[in-house]
């Protein structure tokens, strides 16, 4: 019984959240963080809006409340129909340009 629990283990984790984002992640690394953020909530996924970095006045830091960026990188982190936490990554939108959802 350890064998299929292992091979189980091992493609759920190699499955990664891929799996679980909606079709319109898979293969769009150059979709536009907001649309593809409405299609999210249209989807009736929620932002963790407490997650994103907020100025001293309470705005968002990034233009999305549930969003944290690095360099070149950011986390947007989501609550799925179900409730379960997701991140998804972005590429960083430079000079004002929109965040790009990055290869799921």
């Amino acid at each position: 019984m350890i064998a299929p629990r292992r091979t189980l283990i091992a493609a759920v984790g190699f499955c990664g959240i891929g799996c679980f984002l909606p079709p319109a992640a898979s293969g769009q690394a150059s979709q536009g963080y907001s649309d593809y953020r409405q299609s999210l909530i249209a989807s009736g996924w929620k932002p963790n809006v407490g997650y994103g970095l907020k100025t001293a006045r309470g705005k968002a830091l990034y233009n999305f409340p549930e969003v944290v960026c690095g360099p070149t990188l950011c986390n947007a982190k989501w609550r799925d129909p179900q409730g379960h936490d997701k991140l998804i990554t972005l590429i960083r939108g430079l000079d004002g340009a929109d965040h790009r959802v990055a290869p799921q």
